[in-house]
C-alpha cells in the first residue's frame, strides 16, 4: 500500500500556531481536540487510524502503569511506615509532601523506620525470586493488526520471539522438558513432580498435599480425618486445591497441576489443549512471553511495531514474588509481617518493571509523531499533541516510583 506524506506543511504550520491553545487542555478547544484519542479515526485512511491508535494506546497503557505503579509504591511505603510505629508529626510531614513526592516522601519515611526498628535491632536477612511479567501475544497481535489496517494479525502464521525469556503456548499434544529447559511450567496434568498448586478433578477426586488445602484435607485415616497442622497446613490428601509449601513438592499430582512440572505436562481429560513453556508436539498457539521482551510477529511498520510493543510491555502481567525474612536479632513479628505483606508490590515496580520501563516510556515519547502516517488534519495533529503531552509526567511518576521502591528494599540488610 503506498504511503501518503506523513504530514503536509500548511497543516503543520496551523498546528504549530495551535500548540499554545491545546497545551490549555482539550475543553478550550473540543471541536479541535478529541476526548478519546484511543479511538480517533483519519476519514479514508485505516493504515492511519489504527497506526493513530496504536500509538494512543501505547501512551495511555504507560501512562496507566506508571499511576498504578506510583500509587502501589506510595501505599506500601506508607503502610511500612505505620506499622513499623512512624510518629505522627513524620506521617503528617510525608502526608503534606505534596501529589507528586508522595513517593519519596513515604518510603524515605518507610527506610528511616526500617533503620529504627529493624537494622538497629540486628537486622534481617531477605530473600525472594525475582518477579516476572508475562506480555500478552494477543495484545501484540491486536495492535500489530490496526497498524496495517487489516482485520486480523495471526499468530500461528507468523509467531513472535520470547527474547531472555520463555515462550508460553497453548499446545495441542505434549509438552516435554528438554535439556535446556529440565523444569516447565505446566498448566494441566503433570506426569512428574508439580511444584505449586495441584487440583482435585472427575478422574481425581482428591491429590496428595503437603501445604495449604483449600477445601477438605484428610489424614491419613481416611475419611473423617483431618490432616491439618497445629500452622493450618495438609499433610494428607486434598479434596480441593493443594499449594505447596515454599521450598517443598508435591510428588505425583494426579489431578491438574498449576506450576512447574519436571515431566511432561498434557491436558486434563476434558480439555483439548494444555498451557506451558516447554517443548510442544502437537499444534501450537502462542500465548504469552514470560520473563523477557516480546519481538516481531507479524510485519508491520518499524516504529508502529514499537508501539505495539511498548502497549504489550504494558499490559504485562507482574506477578509479586513471595518474599522471606529471616531475623538476626531480637525483631518483633509484626514488624517483619508487614515486611512481608508490602515488599512484593515495591520488588514488582523496582525489578519487574524497573529502569527499563522508564527508558520504554521515554522511546515512545520520541517516536509517537513519527509513527502515524497520512495527513492527520488540525484536528488530528493537536489529538496527537495533547497524547504527546501526557507523556512527561508519566516518565516522572515511574522515575520516582522506582527510586523510591528501591530504596526501601535495598534497606533491608
Amino acid at each position: 500500500m503506498k504511503k501518503s506524506t506523513r504530514f503536509s506543511a500548511p497543516i503543520a504550520i496551523a498546528a504549530a500556531l495551535a500548540i499554545p491553545i491545546f497545551a490549555q487542555g482539550c475543553s478550550a478547544v473540543d471541536d479541535l481536540c478529541c476526548t478519546d484519542p484511543t479511538a480517533f479515526t483519519v476519514e479514508g485512511n485505516a493504515e492511519a487510524t489504527g497506526q493513530f491508535q496504536a500509538a494512543a494506546g501505547a501512551v495511555a497503557d504507560l501512562s496507566a502503569v506508571a499511576q498504578g505503579s506510583f500509587d502501589d509504591v506510595v501505599n506500601a511505603c506508607r503502610s511500612i511506615a505505620i506499622d513499623l510505629d512512624a510518629d505522627a508529626a513524620a506521617r503528617d510531614t510525608a502526608t503534606n509532601a505534596g501529589a507528586d513526592n508522595q513517593a519519596k516522601a513515604w518510603c524515605d519515611l518507610a527506610v528511616a523506620q526500617i533503620q529504627a526498628k529493624i537494622t538497629a535491632k540486628g537486622g534481617a536477612t531477605l530473600t525472594f525470586e525475582a518477579p516476572k511479567c508475562s506480555a500478552s501475544i494477543s495484545a501484540k497481535a491486536n495492535c500489530q493488526a490496526k497498524c496495517s489496517g487489516s482485520a486480523q494479525c495471526d499468530v500461528k502464521a507468523t509467531p513472535p520471539t520470547c527474547e531472555g525469556g520463555k515462550l508460553e503456548v497453548e499446545c495441542k499434544g505434549s509438552c516435554d522438558v528438554s535439556a535446556s529447559a529440565p523444569k516447565i511450567a505446566c498448566e494441566g496434568k503433570c506426569a512428574a513432580s508439580c511444584e505449586g498448586s495441584c487440583s482435585a478433578t472427575a478422574e481425581a477426586p482428591s491429590v496428595e498435599c503437603e501445604g495449604k488445602c483449600e477445601g477438605t484435607c484428610e489424614g491419613s485415616g481416611g475419611a473423617g480425618t483431618s490432616g491439618l497442622d497445629a500452622q493450618g497446613n495438609c499433610n494428607g490428601t486434598c479434596k480441593g486445591t493443594c499449594t505447596a509449601k515454599p521450598g517443598s513438592a508435591k510428588l505425583n499430582c494426579a489431578g491438574s497441576c498449576k506450576g512447574s512440572c519436571t515431566g511432561s505436562c498434557t491436558a486434563t481429560p476434558g480439555s483439548v489443549a494444555v498451557k506451558c513453556d516447554g517443548e510442544c508436539k502437537g499444534e501450537i498457539t502462542p500465548l504469552s512471553c514470560k520473563g523477557g521482551e516480546l519481538k516481531g510477529g507479524c510485519k508491520v511498520e518499524a516504529k508502529c511495531d514499537a508501539n505495539c510493543e511498548a502497549s504489550a510491555s504494558a499490559k504485562a502481567e507482574c506477578t509479586p514474588p513471595q518474599v522471606t525474612l529471616v531475623a538476626k536479632g531480637a525483631i518483633e513479628a509484626r514488624y517483619l509481617e508487614s515486611l512481608k505483606v508490602n515488599l512484593p508490590n515495591l520488588l514488582v515496580v523496582f525489578q519487574a518493571r524497573g529502569q527499563a520501563f522508564v527508558s520504554l516510556i521515554g522511546k515512545v515519547s520520541g517516536s509517537v509523531a513519527g509513527s502515524v502516517s497520512g495527513d492527520l488534519g488540525v484536528k488530528g495533529l493537536a489529538c496527537l499533541n495533547s497524547v504527546v503531552s501526557g507523556i512527561g509526567k508519566s516518565t516522572e511518576q515511574m522515575t520516582a516510583s522506582v527510586s523510591a521502591s528501591g530504596s526501601v528494599v535495598g534497606s533491608i540488610k
